[in-house]
């Protein structure tokens, strides 16, 4: 009997090292588990089983704790090496939800493999014989509140048929304000149903209750008989709400209008069953061509049904198509839905578009005997409200691979009250009308626009606004990849504005016509703008490689009929005034990468008049540049013909340059680099000269050359003096705040002299009256000078003092005796000025100037106003 008792004590052995082994490997597989604080109590363990009184863990990840009690798990060795699970029970047990998890924004998209059925259609080995779930909480958050719900559970396999059946009740309700709607004893929603699979095919059925609110009915069976066949049912009806639904909807904070639920009294229907007959190797090109069967689809929604975030729906959906081989024997939509108050998006409101309802019709009859790869359809969209929109269209569907759809004879219109593309920005009464054909490829599309007409009431802007406003697209195709990022566009387009006012420009009409090309990677605009005033403006804008340039070529004015600027922009210079002449300009503006401009004006001939001087023949070639918030203006050898203030002078030549910064766009440094006035037989010039703005005063040093004495007094508007000879001199001229002054000024006649001759009328009682007085109109009366010099001197009043020394003799008086004669003179220049040009063949305009500026004068002179 010894061996008896060698043999029992070695089982007894195994066994308790089969017992601690699996212990072991419990434990470590609970370790491994991704769950923290990891609890439990074990019961009972053998070799075909193990109970736990008690387990708990949480997984943070997820926000979850999980609390069970009385679990058993037990099974079977079928085979040497081999487990199957045979039971699963949980008594009761709790699972809690914290938070929400937030949305992975960081998981990459994965591209979802082509479709295909199933290989094995079995139930996985590992799935347990039975199991039973007595009582199981689940625990939510929604809203500001907790949900909380029991369920119940019962999943049987038996020879590969699985039987399964679920409960959902309620648990506590933390609102008390809503406890009354809600027992924890009603079943709210219960799925029953079994699965199994018939020659390695499944067979289906689900039932489906929601609180004898909405019920789904669906069977699914394939089988195997020359290929794979098809057959199956879905049914389902929706109620209107139950208090404990609405009370669901509410927890959740999903919003039911009011109106919709006292519209909503009949229940919804949608019923739909199927026999196909497939390939036994399912894709898309072989269900084109082999397929083979029916397929019918009824809807009804007799009164509005509220689909959240969406809007009321009602209508009818009646659908049938029927297939033998890929080709259709029948096919026939009926489709007539309204969705009722459409729920838009809060950007789109924000845009002003809204609207009451939107009727949707879809057909199609199959009396044109269609293929699958030409399925008609005639589409028709209406809304109604502030935002009144029509789309009707043929429809063209392509269900053979590569499937695609075309979208014919399409008729867009669009009436819209009031839009707002911007917070500041509000366009009314827009009406819209387009015909377009449109084509959708797997990896491209299409969009043909054969005529687009849009006509906007008003246009309002902070700055810019606008009245009749007309846009015409025709002819525009636009088409790119699925993924838009190779979109090209080709389009003509028209733009016109009845009234166009902005603060910079005097209101009246402006066109624009433009056409444009390329793609989204290299575009060109290329158009034209102009205006009533006769202004155009020709340009020529380019994008490419994130590079925006715009280049522009200004209309010839010829401004013998008119100023095409100065009807166009309020801020051009009221007493600047273009009669005659030509301007010329073109220009290069860069957008991106950073902002610079570069622009070249030509003036030629022009001839006009600036506040009370006419000029003549202005030519100038003006070159403007900016970049990084600098201004360079400047000319080279612009040139004036003639100038007439009261005297005539000219030509005038200047060599300038103005450079500012933007801040400060009139405190920059003026460089004259020539600046040369041919006057009376003689010239006048500035000497180079760099000016900065920003000072109070700048000082310009006149040189007079050769100045004619002759012409300068004959420019005097009394012919008492008359004379001869050549002057030259420095005048020192001081720009300040206040206006030009001069202080010790010198001029003096030029070698060997001349002659100088006064013979006023009144000489002869000017004599008798003082002795000295006819000592000195006699010399006067013919005086041969030698020396002529003077001290000059102005102040910004405009008073002019001249210290004039004489030397020399008259023939006539004692011999030719020597005369010194030293003569203080004092003039007011602008009086002087004023008597000139009224007294001189100049325009009426700027005698009228004149004589309103001797009126101001006069007014200021009246009420004490110093001037």
């Amino acid at each position: 009997m010894r061996w008896w008792h060698k043999t029992l004590l070695t089982g007894l052995v195994l066994m308790l090292l089969l017992l601690a082994t699996g212990y072991w490997y419990l434990q470590k597989t609970l370790a491994a588990l991704p769950v923290q604080n990891l609890h439990y109590d074990v019961k009972a363990l053998s070799l075909r089983q193990l109970q736990l009184s008690h387990v708990s863990f949480n997984i943070a990840a997820a926000n979850v704790h999980v609390q069970l009690n009385d679990v058993a798990v037990s099974w079977q060795f079928p085979a040497w090496f081999s487990l199957a699970l045979d039971h699963v029970h949980l008594g009761s047990g709790n699972i809690t939800l914290t938070n929400w998890p937030p949305p992975d924004s960081s998981a990459e998209e994965v591209p979802q493999p082509a479709f295909s059925l199933p290989e094995n259609w079995q139930l996985p080995a590992i799935l347990p014989g039975s199991v039973s779930l007595q009582q199981l909480g689940i625990h939510l958050p929604c809203g500001q509140n907790r949900c909380s719900y029991q369920l119940q559970a019962e999943l049987s396999i038996v020879q590969q048929k699985l039987q399964y059946q679920l409960t959902v009740a309620d648990a506590a309700i933390t609102d008390a304000a809503i406890a009354d709607a809600a027992s924890s004893d009603i079943v709210r929603l219960k799925l029953s149903g079994d699965y199994q699979t018939i020659q390695n095919l499944p067979l289906l059925n689900a039932h489906l209750t929601l609180d004898d609110s909405a019920w789904l009915e669906l069977s699914q069976q394939l089988s195997a008989q020359n290929g794979v066949n098809a057959s199956g049912e879905f049914k389902l009806d929706i109620a209107p709400p139950s208090p404990w639904l609405l009370q669901q909807f509410k927890l959740w904070q999903i919003e039911l209008p009011a109106d919709a639920l006292a519209q909503f009294t009949a229940p919804v229907t949608v019923q739909s069953n199927w026999q196909l007959a497939l390939p036994e190797h399912i894709s898309l090109a072989s269900l084109s061509q082999q397929a083979s069967g029916s397929w019918q689809l009824s809807a009804n929604l007799p009164t509005p049904l509220s689909l959240p975030g969406i809007g009321q729906l009602q209508g009818t959906v009646v659908a049938k198509l029927g297939l033998e081989q890929g080709e259709l024997t029948q096919y026939q939509l009926n489709s007539q839905l309204t969705l009722l108050k459409p729920q838009l998006s809060g950007d789109l409101l924000q845009l002003g578009l809204n609207a009451d309802a939107l009727h949707i019709t879809v057909n199609a009859d199959g009396k044109s005997q269609p293929q699958l790869n030409a399925l008609p359809l005639y589409v028709a969209l209406n809304s109604e409200g502030k935002t009144a929109l029509g789309l009707t269209s043929n429809v063209m569907l392509n269900l053979t691979p590569p499937i695609s759809a075309q979208l014919q004879q399409a008729k867009l219109s669009l009436k819209q009250q009031l839009f707002n593309p911007a917070p500041d920005t509000k366009l009314s009464e827009i009406t819209l009308n387009s015909d377009f054909n449109a084509y959708w490829l797997a990896d491209n599309w299409q969009l043909d626009i054969q005529q687009l007409t849009a006509n906007i009431a008003t246009l309002s802007t902070p700055d810019i606004n606008g009245r009749n406003i007309k846009l015409s697209l025709s002819p525009g195709q636009f088409n790119g990849d699925d993924r838009f990022s190779q979109v090209k566009l080709h389009a003509d387009i028209n733009l016109s504005v009845a009234e166009l006012e902005h603060p910079q420009l005097k209101t009246q009409s402006w066109q624009w016509q433009s056409k444009l090309r390329g793609d989204l990677s290299a575009l060109t605009l290329d158009g034209n703008i102009s205006n009533a005033a006769s202004l155009g403006l020709k340009h020529q804008l380019r994008y490419q490689q994130d590079q925006l340039e715009l280049s522009w070529q200004l209309d010839d004015m010829f401004l013998l009929a008119g100023n095409p600027l100065a009807a166009t922009l309020t801020d051009w210079p009221a007493l600047l005034e273009f009669n005659r002449g030509r301007i010329a300009g073109t220009g290069e503006l860069t957008l991106l990468p950073a902002l610079s401009a570069s622009a070249n004006v030509n003036l030629s001939g022009v001839s006009g008049i600036y506040d009370r001087s006419l000029f003549k023949e202005l030519t100038a070639a003006l070159q403007l540049n900016y970049q990084a918030d600098t201004v360079q203006l400047g000319t080279k050898d612009a040139t004036v013909a003639e100038i007439e203030h009261g005297v005539v002078v000219g030509p005038l030549k200047l060599n300038a340059q103005y450079t500012a910064n933007t801040d400060a766009i009139t405190a920059g440094k003026l460089d004259i680099q020539q600046l040369q006035l041919l006057a009376m037989g003689g010239q006048v010039q500035v000497q180079p000269v760099l000016l900065d703005l920003t000072l109070a005063e700048q000082q310009l040093l006149l040189e007079l050359k050769q100045i004619d004495l002759t012409q300068l007094l004959q420019q005097h508007p009394t012919t008492d003096l008359t004379g001869n000879g050549r002057i030259s001199g420095t005048i020192p001229l001081l720009l300040g705040r206040n206006g030009a002054s001069v202080k010790d000024g010198s001029i003096a006649a030029e070698s060997p002299g001349g002659k100088l001759q006064y013979r006023p009328p009144t000489a002869q009682s000017m004599a008798a009256s003082n002795q000295g007085m006819k000592v000195v109109l006699e010399a006067l009366d013919d005086f041969h000078y030698s020396v002529l010099s003077s001290n000059v001197s102005y102040d910004t009043s405009g008073k002019l003092l001249l210290g004039l020394t004489l030397r020399g003799q008259n023939p006539a008086l004692e011999a030719g005796r020597a005369i010194n004669l030293n003569i203080n003179l004092e003039e007011d220049i602008p009086a002087l000025i004023t008597s000139l040009q009224l007294s001189s063949k100049i325009s009426d305009k700027i005698k009228q100037r004149v004589q309103q500026r001797l009126q101001q004068s006069g007014a200021k002179r009246a009420n004490g106003v110093q001037q």
